[in-house]
């Protein structure tokens, strides 16, 4: 009888032991797991200031809109996108909103992004403020999140490191054989100027 009750005992012990190791090898996976997404999203975005495909001819014009319009701008160029939930819109400052997981839970966030026309008409969105409920989070963590759940259209490139989103005019589609750059960006004022003009060369 004491040999069958140490057995039982044994047997029970092994059976821990095993439900023991199995569930702290789960959450090695998960960890690992976590890592290699978090640091593969961390990795620098190799980011060229790529030249116009406007034609270098007189056949060019500008258009000036106003924030309803850029607005209504991007929603067109994302409307064939998964943006996972997030949202763009230019408002005192032209804005993020989306959602992050973290410990389980999903916070919602708001990010404004100073932008900046580059020396080629692209254009540079910088984060200047993060707003994620009552969550210490730094900015570049939150980015990091963004671009490993974000399937990005292939003219927006972010980088977390510089806690930037980098929007590349010369991969927006050309329509019409038009293609686009920006001139000027001017929040206070709303005004936004692009120049327009025949794509590669196109007569």
């Amino acid at each position: 009888m004491v040999e069958g009750t140490l057995k039982r005992k044994t047997t029970i012990k092994k059976t821990k032991s095993s439900w023991f190791w199995a569930f702290w090898a789960l959450v090695g996976v998960i960890l690992v797991s976590l890592f290699f997404l978090f640091h593969a999203a961390a990795q620098p975005v190799g980011i060229t200031d790529n030249k116009s495909k406007i034609a270098n001819t007189d056949a060019t014009f500008d258009v000036s809109l106003n924030k309803k319009q850029v607005n209504a701008l991007v929603a067109y160029y994302l409307s064939d996108t998964n943006t996972s939930g997030y949202t763009f819109r230019v408002e005192d400052s032209i804005m993020m909103y989306g959602s992050a997981k973290f410990l389980g839970e999903n916070f919602k966030f708001g990010m404004a992004l100073k932008p900046e026309v580059t020396k080629n008409g692209n254009i540079i969105l910088t984060a200047q403020k993060l707003a994620i409920g009552n969550l210490p989070l730094p900015i570049p963590t939150v980015m990091q999140y963004v671009k490993s759940s974000y399937n990005a259209p292939k003219f927006v490139k972010i980088n977390p490191n510089k806690k930037q989103i980098y929007v590349d005019m010369t991969e927006l589609p050309v329509t019409q054989g038009m293609s686009f750059r920006a001139k000027v960006i001017d929040m206070k004022a709303d005004n936004f100027i692009f120049e327009g003009g025949l794509a590669n060369g196109r007569k």
